[in-house]
Formats: structure tokens, C-alpha cells, sequence
């Protein structure tokens, strides 16, 4: 009941053309010639003069830069890089910097040239009127001809052809024209195109439609829609669909098989003024010569396109769902319509009064269509409408079915409808929901998201996701995909908890999100503020987007909120601000072409560079200088760049480094760089860029220079003046070094001069007042003793007295040897340690033995009072010997290592001990504190029965001071 079928009305879609005229920079508005070079920019031949766009700009040249005339009505390129202009007056030969006219037959009754073509033998072929014309030497020569010639072209191979009015196409091969059919096709032959895709040629007559087959015709059609033709203005080209596109007297046409001829007028999207010229470029684009309106960019877009001329409201759809074969679109104010996209028909429905203003509509498949209205909440399913029971208006902003119910958003909170009535569930700010699980929904707010458990109640947080502006919410089983109104699309995969955003800055078209769409091949689409986007995620994270924008027709296409949907042929719907697009992706582009880059301008301190000036050679059509050579306060340069792309400029990025200056590449998508103060030194400019789909390839432009440096800055200077630099640094160093060396030598002497009279003082002193008083107490003891003669206890402790005295005596002597000014040779305290070895063993039985090998050197010099800890360390040891060992024989040991360090080995062939089981006593403890003292190494060798040796090994670095 609900929806019965109103008006119907049949459109045609519009196509995605984008034109460029005047306000563009094309420099007139009346096409007759098109072509692309080398580089793939195209020519653009007007009464104005020409005119030649690289994708994003126009370059125009005409009387004023040397052409014959403004008229341009042909062009042509040859191998060696020359441009070859057919004009109103006669032709121009240009090499990218100078023009050069030519005449034809001053006799021929007109200049005006028609067709300019390059064979495979580089010849120049030039139709004028009537005629054919031949480039040998330095002028054109007249090629005989029999008939009227209604056009001229290549074939892949590129052999000249020539169709004639009556008698068919001929070829010219091995010097002659032979005819490339073996029939003569019916009626008057207007135009030839030989496809470059699939290599078919095709011929159009006034009768109809041919291909050429094996050298016979086949018909494909007779059935000419009215064409008004005339041989001046008939156009034919055949695109990579094997489209026939025609341009007659009074219109353009283009034909397929399956629809047969379709007219392109302004009501969908061209212009109703004549076509004067057509052409395909490298990348299946077509472009349109209007008499007018300048170029048309048609592209075989994906989308097409629906707007208010072919739908009604098409430009306030708010959503779009799918009963049967029809989509069912809904506007906001202006009612629903169905729509079938294979016969382009339109079926308004008409509604009750509740209709006219929807809020919001939800449809459920099993429940069926639920709508939102300021006239309360409606189902309508099965035929049958019922009211949804509200408290008040239902502001209902987001829907989804979980558990066989349908939940919903609205001003209040989260909501449920109960059988027929709309519940509130849960009081709060919720704008969007999505069900996450059968237990879980999420909600969005603008001030971020929550999870909210079906069965508890409860809700938490989602963590780092707090503070989100949330618009729209979809989602996968891997990852969350949240739409916002100022950062993008927010990503959150739920099992690694992971964030990231993907926003303008990483390729989206804004950072407004209308709608999000997961489709049946898992790839995201995003409905912009200003265009729509496609994201293709990996298993791993990462991803893939591509914009679309006015090369698809998009241009300026705002989406509208919520109105996204896949039917159930795949296809794409899309509600915006421009009307309605459906993407199919049967349609879309898999191939790209590599975009030529090139400088199109270097700019010294922002200006220009005068022809001539800093190189030798101009570079043609760039006309900046070649390699030039600057001065060293010439530094400031600008480089403006540009990729040659003819499908999406728009899209292609930029990689530059200058080597000589910048450390690695700078990805950018602006096309200048400006670089200041640039010392001298040889520069090279580097410049890569990308394809429309953001792949890198090697088509870099290299651009080389030089800035000269002064004389005091050049290589050799520099040199020269850091050698003497050095030398003069080296000297002051070895002279400051010398006298630093000097003084040092002179403090250390004038020290040890002093340490010596000191020490030899002090040896002095020691040795009148110590010496003296234990020599005193010895001669008293040794009296004592006699007089208490008999007294053994008493004599016992005199005898002690004696003997302490007696050894005190000889040790004061070692401590004023040390004194002296000869104890700080290592030899000489050897000589001293045997010495005192002889005198301690002299009464004990005990036999010495000594060996020095090999000889230890006598200026072997060490500093003050290692000598001291030496003797006492083997006083110590010789004592012990004595007291413990039991020994039979002691012997002393001086050498030189391998390692230059020196041994002092004091052993004995007494019983030894075991080291590990004995506590050591303060002796012990005393030798290895002087060992270290003297940065020394004591280490002690025994084992019980085969006697002790005493190892003190000194290293000779630790002698220096």
C-alpha cells in the first residue's frame, strides 16, 4: 500500500566531462586541432594561437612568439623533437625555441592546412585543401593525388592514408597509393580512424557505418540518427571500448553495439554547441574541440552520475536501500522515489501526509521499513503501515538490528522498539551506534565512544578513544572505522587495541566523514566533505586509498549524511550535494600511466633568467638555460616542476632532493622549492613523480648547475691556505710543546734538587740524633748487663733491650739509605736487599744464593720510597724464612720479563705451608699493602714439603711520574 507507483519519468545519466576553457588559461574557445606530444602534453590548436597543457596548466604561443598566424588548425611532431604547425596562413616549423614559416605552392588556392602527419620514415605530410604535401629538403613538395581528399592519418605502423570522398582509403607503400580495400564503400566517404587499441579501422559515410575486415567492408550500421554532415566538420575516433565517437555538423555522437548511437548534449553534461575536433590520448582519455566553450576531458569514469535533471531532489537523498531490482532513494522533504538504473527510470511514491518531512529511515529486511518523521515513528511492512508508539518527536539519528530487534539513537539516548512502541534503554548523548557483538553496542558521542553490555546495563569507555567527535561508525570483524567531523577516519582494531587515524594529510579528501561503507570485497569507502575515497586494508594494518575527484566527476561532491549503499549487484550509491553517484567497479581504471616530470620554470632571486645569461644553450620549450654556471652571489634559486598527466594531476606526488644540499628526498605535492644562500659547488636538481595511483617510478628529470666560488673560496685557495694554516698550527704546537717540555724538565729538576738536600738533611739529622742515642743505649745496656751479673731475670731483659736496640740500629740504617739520592735506582736497591740478606743470614747456617739474569740496567730509575717498600717487603720475607721455614738454602732472583716488567723471586727449600688453610698474620698483610703501594704484584707460591717462593713482579710504566 505503502508504495504505489506515481509519475514516471525517464532521463539519461550524466557523464563525467570536465572542461577547461578561457578562465582555465586556454587562450581561445574555439578548438579545430588537438594532439599530444612526446611528453604527453596536448596541443591545443584555436583561432587564438596554440595553446599547450600539461594536466594543470597552459603555455600559449601565437603571432606575438613568432607563429604565421593565431589560426592553428593542425599539428604534428617529429622524432628529432621539431613541432610542425599547421595554421590559416601556411605551416611553422618550431624547435622549441624559434619559429620558422613555410609557403606551400604559390599557385595553391588556399594556406589554410588542414592535417599535418609524421610516417615511419620520418617523413613531414601536410593536407591542405585538396592537396597532399611532402617536406624534402627545405620546402614542401606537391604529392599527385586523383580525387577529393576528405582526411588523412597514420595506421599502427604508421603509413600514410588519404580517404578520399568517392573512392575509398588509400595507402601509400613502396612510393605509390594502393588501395587498402578491395570494394568501394556506399555513399560519400567522410572520415577513417584506425583504433589504437585494437588496431580496427573503421570508416564513416554518408550511408553509414564500416569496418574494414581483412580488405573487405563490413556494415555495422546504417542507421544514422539525423546527422547533419558535412565533410569540413566530420570528426571520427574510437576509444578503448571500442566506442565510435562522431562529430558532425550538428552534434556529438557515440556508438556501441549494445546501445547504438547516444547523443551528448548539455543535458548531460556537454555542450550543444558544434564539435570541431576530437582526440584520444595515451591514457583513453577523450578530449572534445568545441566552438565555444573550449575542451572537454571525457573519462571513462566508474561512477556514474545522477543529478536533479535526471532525478528529482537527486541532490538531498538522505538514504538508499534496495527493494527487489529497485533502489528506493529518499529525500528529506521532497518524498521517495524509485529508481531503476537499467532503464534510467524514475518512479515517485506517494505518502501519506507523515512523509513529507523525514528525519531518518531504517530498513530491515525482515521488519521491513521503518520511518522517522516530525510526524511521529512509522513501519510500513507487507502492505501494512503502522504507527510506532513515542513520547515525542523521534529525532532518530542512527539505527541497527541486534538480536532480532531494531535499536536506535535519538535526543533522549539508546532506545529499543518494542513491538510498537519505541522503549528508552539508556538516558544519554548518543549520536551513533553499531552492534559489536550480541551483547555489545557501541555508541558514539561527540565526546567519544562506549560500550554498552545488553545484558548488565553497564557502559565503559572504549580506551584512547575518549574525546572523538564521532559522525558515523562502521566496522568489520578486525577493526573499528569511526568517522569524524575534524580528524578523519579514526581506525581501532579491537585485538590489538591499535589507533590510527587516516586523514587529509595521509591522502583523504577532508577531514569531514558524511558516511562510511564496508562493501562485499571488505574495502572501506569514506563520504567526504569533498569527495569520496576507496581504502583497501591488508591482513597486516596497512593500506591502499585512492581519491576520487573531478577526473571521475566528482568535483565539488559533498556526501550527504548517511547515504551510502552497495546493492545487490555490487554497484555503489553515493547521495550528495551534486546528485547521485552509483560506482561500478567493472568499470574501474587498472592500468596508469608513468607521468612525464619536468622544470618548467628555474627562477634566479624570483625572477626569470634572461635568454643567454650564466649558459651557452637554452633548453627548447623549457626555454631555461642548460647547465648553467652562476655566480657565487647568484645563489637564490627557485625550481617549479610538473608531472605530464592528462587523467589526475590532482593526485600525483612529488620526490626532490638537490644533491650538494639536501641529505635525502622531500615528499611534497606542491610543485616549487625555493633554496637560499647556496654555497659554491656543483648542484644537480632531482625530481620524481608519481602516478595517479601513488606508485614510484624511475622517470626522473635531472637538472645540473654550478655557482662559482671566489677566488678565496676555490678548492686550490682553500687548500693552500689550510696547508699553511697547519704547518704555521704545527709549529706553534711543536714550539709550545718544547717549552712546556722545558719547564717541566726544569720544575722536576729544581724538585728533586730540593727533595734530595731535604732527604740528605733529613739522612743526616736521622742519623746524628737516632744513630747517636741507640748507640748510647746499646754501650748502656751492654753496661748494665755486667753489673747485674748472676741476675739471670734481670739479664734476660737487658739481653732484649740489647738486641732490640741492636735491631732497631740496623734498621734505622735501611731507613736512611732510603733517603738518599742513589735508593731511587732500581739497581741500587737490589744491591741493598742482598745486603741485607747476607747480614740477617750471616749466624743462622742458612746459605744465600743470588741471580740477576739477565742484568737488570742501572738507569732503571723509580720514584720516591718505592726503594723503601721493597727492602722492607723482602726483609719481611727473609725473616720468615728464617723464623719458619726451616730452610737450608734461600734464593734471591732478579730479572727482565718478556712483558717489560720487573721479578723480584725470593724462594727456599723449607717446608713451605699450605696458603689456603693459613690465617696470615700482620706481616703477610704488610707485604701485599707495600706491594700495592708500589703498584706492584706479591704472590706468594707453597706447598707443604717442597718450601715457599715470594713473587713481587713490578711493572716499569708505574716508575713514570
Amino acid at each position: 500500500m505503502f508504495f504505489i507507483s506515481g509519475t514516471t519519468l525517464s532521463r539519461a545519466q550524466r557523464y563525467a566531462l570536465q572542461n577547461y576553457n578561457t578562465e582555465n588559461g586556454l587562450v581561445q574557445s574555439q578548438a579545430l586541432a588537438m594532439v599530444q606530444d612526446p611528453l604527453n602534453r596536448l596541443w591545443v590548436g584555436t583561432f587564438g594561437g596554440l595553446s599547450v597543457f600539461d594536466g594543470s596548466e597552459f603555455k600559449t604561443y601565437t603571432r606575438a612568439d613568432g607563429l604565421i598566424s593565431n589560426t592553428v588548425t593542425a599539428i604534428g611532431f617529429a622524432p628529432n623533437g621539431i613541432t610542425w604547425i599547421g595554421t590559416a596562413e601556411g605551416i611553422c616549423r618550431f624547435d622549441g625555441l624559434h619559429f620558422k614559416s613555410y609557403t606551400l605552392d604559390p599557385h595553391s588556392e588556399t594556406s589554410l592546412i588542414n592535417d599535418i602527419k609524421v610516417d615511419n620514415q620520418n617523413r613531414v605530410w601536410l593536407r591542405s585543401g585538396n592537396k597532399i604535401y611532402i617536406f624534402r629538403g627545405d620546402r614542401f613538395e606537391l604529392v599527385p593525388t586523383d580525387g577529393i581528399i576528405t582526411s588523412m592519418f597514420l595506421d599502427e605502423q604508421r603509413y600514410i592514408h588519404v580517404c578520399y570522398l568517392q573512392k575509398g582509403v588509400f595507402r601509400f607503400i613502396n612510393n605509390q597509393w594502393q588501395p587498402l580495400t578491395d570494394q568501394v564503400p556506399d555513399g560519400f566517404c567522410l572520415s577513417v580512424y584506425q583504433s589504437k587499441y585494437s588496431g580496427k579501422m573503421y570508416i564513416l559515410t554518408t550511408t553509414g557505418l564500416y569496418l574494414v575486415n581483412d580488405r573487405s567492408l563490413q556494415l555495422l550500421t546504417n542507421d544514422l540518427p539525423g546527422f547533419d554532415i558535412t565533410t569540413l566538420a566530420t570528426k571520427i575516433v574510437v576509444d578503448q571500448n571500442e566506442h565510435i565517437w562522431i562529430a558532425v555538423g550538428n552534434g556529438l555522437w557515440f556508438y556501441d553495439d549494445t546501445h547504438g548511437f547516444v547523443k551528448l548534449n548539455a543535458s548531460n553534461g556537454y555542450t550543444d554547441e558544434q564539435t570541431l575536433s576530437i582526440f584520444i590520448d595515451n591514457t583513453n582519455n577523450i578530449w572534445l574541440g568545441t566552438n565555444g566553450s573550449g575542451i572537454f576531458k571525457y573519462s571513462d569514469s566508474p561512477f556514474k552520475i545522477f543529478d536533479n535533471t535526471q532525478i528529482p531532489f537527486a541532490k538531498s537523498i538522505i538514504s538508499i536501500f534496495q527493494r527487489g531490482k529497485d533502489l528506493i532513494l529518499s529525500t528529506a522533504y521532497h518524498g521517495i522515489f524509485r529508481f531503476d538504473d537499467q532503464t534510467n527510470t524514475i518512479t515517485q511514491t506517494p505518502l501519506p501526509n507523515f512523509a513529507t518531512s523525514i528525519i531518518s529511515i531504517y530498513d530491515d529486511h525482515d521488519r521491513g521499513t521503518y520511518y522517522a518523521t516530525y510526524r511521529g515513528l512509522w513501519n510500513a511492512h507487507n502492505g501494512t503501515l503502522k504507527q510506532i508508539g513515542t513520547k515525542s518527536i523521534p529525532f532518530i539519528t542512527d539505527w541497527t538490528t541486534i538480536n532480532d530487534e531494531v535499536w536506535c539513537t535519538n535526543g533522549e539516548g539508546l532506545c529499543v522498539i518494542d513491538q510498537d512502541s519505541l522503549r528508552l534503554v539508556k538516558q544519554g548523548p548518543y549520536r551513533r551506534l553499531i552492534a559489536y557483538d550480541k551483547e555489545t553496542i557501541i555508541l558514539g558521542t561527540k565526546k567519544g565512544l562506549l560500550k554498552y553490555n545488553l545484558l548488565t546495563g553497564a557502559t565503559d569507555s572504549l580506551k584512547g578513544l575518549q574525546m572523538l567527535r564521532v559522525q558515523c561508525m562502521t566496522g568489520n570483524a578486525q577493526r573499528l572505522y569511526i568517522g569524524t567531523d575534524d580528524n578523519g577516519i579514526v581506525v581501532y582494531e579491537y585485538q590489538t587495541g591499535r589507533i590510527y587515524t587516516i586523514s587529509h594529510d595521509d591522502g583523504l579528501s577532508c577531514n569531514y566523514v558524511y558516511n562510511l561503507l564496508i562493501d562485499s570485497d571488505n574495502m572501506l569507502w569514506a563520504g567526504t566533505g569533498c569527495g569520496i575515497d576507496r581504502i583497501r586494508f591488508s591482513e597486516s594494518g596497512t593500506y591502499q586509498l585512492k581519491s576520487y575527484g573531478k577526473t571521475e566527476g566528482l568535483s565539488g561532491a559533498e556526501s550527504n549524511e548517511r547515504a551510502s549503499f552497495q546493492d545487490a549487484e555490487g554497484n555503489i550509491w553515493f547521495g550528495t550535494t551534486k546528485g547521485l553517484y552509483m560506482y561500478n567497479k567493472r568499470k574501474e581504471k587498472t592500468f596508469s600511466s608513468t607521468p612525464f616530470v619536468t622544470l618548467t620554470n628555474v627562477q634566479l632571486f624570483s625572477k626569470n633568467i634572461p635568454t643567454g645569461k650564466y649558459s651557452d644553450s637554452t633548453i627548447p620549450y623549457l626555454r631555461i638555460p642548460y647547465q648553467p654556471v652562476f655566480d657565487h652571489n647568484q645563489n637564490n634559486l627557485t625550481f617549479s616542476f610538473r608531472a605530464i598527466s592528462l587523467s589526475s594531476p590532482e593526485r600525483i606526488e612529488y620526490r626532490y632532493k638537490l644533491e650538494g644540499a639536501d641529505p635525502n628526498f622531500v615528499e611534497t605535492k606542491q610543485t616549487s622549492v625555493v633554496y637560499t644562500s647556496l654555497p659554491p659547488g656543483q648542484y644537480t636538481f632531482i625530481v620524481y613523480a608519481s602516478d595517479e595511483n601513488g606508485n614510484w617510478t624511475e622517470n626522473a628529470y635531472r637538472y645540473p648547475f654550478t655557482i662559482k666560488a671566489i677566488f678565496y673560496q676555490t678548492t686550490i685557495f682553500k687548500a693552500f691556505v689550510s696547508l699553511l694554516l697547519g704547518i704555521l698550527i704545527a709549529y706553534i704546537i711543536y714550539w709550545y710543546s718544547r717549552k712546556k717540555e722545558a719547564r717541566r724538565q726544569w720544575e722536576m729538576r729544581l724538585r728533586e734538587e730540593e727533595q734530595n738536600k731535604v732527604r740528605q738533611r733529613t739522612a743526616e739529622d736521622f742519623h746524628d740524633e737516632i744513630g747517636n742515642k741507640i748507640t748510647r743505649i746499646n754501650l748502656l745496656t751492654m753496661m748494665a748487663e755486667r753489673k747485674v751479673s748472676g741476675q739471670t731475670e734481670l739479664g734476660d731483659i737487658l739481653s732484649q733491650i740489647r738486641n732490640n736496640t741492636q735491631s732497631l740500629y740496623h734498621g734505622s740504617k735501611d731507613i736512611i739509605w732510603s733517603l738518599q739520592r742513589e735508593s731511587n735506582f732500581l739497581k741500587e736497591a737490589l744491591l741493598r736487599i742482598q745486603q741485607n740478606a747476607s747480614a740477617i743470614l750471616e749466624d743462622t747456617g742458612i746459605r744465600l744464593h743470588i741471580e740477576e739474569e739477565p742484568p737488570i740496567r742501572f738507569d732503571v730509575k723509580m720514584p720516591l720510597d718505592y726503594s723503601r717498600n721493597l727492602i722492607l717487603i723482602f726483609k719481611e720475607a727473609i725473616n720468615n724464612a728464617i723464623k719458619y721455614a726451616g730452610a737450608e738454602n734461600i734464593y734471591l732472583r732478579f730479572y727482565e720479563d718478556i712483558d717489560s716488567s720487573v721479578v723480584l723471586e725470593l724462594s727456599d727449600d723449607g717446608k713451605g705451608y699450605d696458603p689456603e688453610n693459613s690465617t696470615g698474620g700482620n706481616g703477610l698483610k704488610n707485604m701485599h699493602n707495600r706491594a700495592r703501594a708500589i703498584k706492584g704484584k706479591l704472590s706468594i707460591i707453597s706447598h707443604a714439603g717442597e718450601g715457599t717462593t715470594i713473587r713481587l713482579r713490578m711493572f716499569k710504566y708505574s716508575f713514570k711520574k
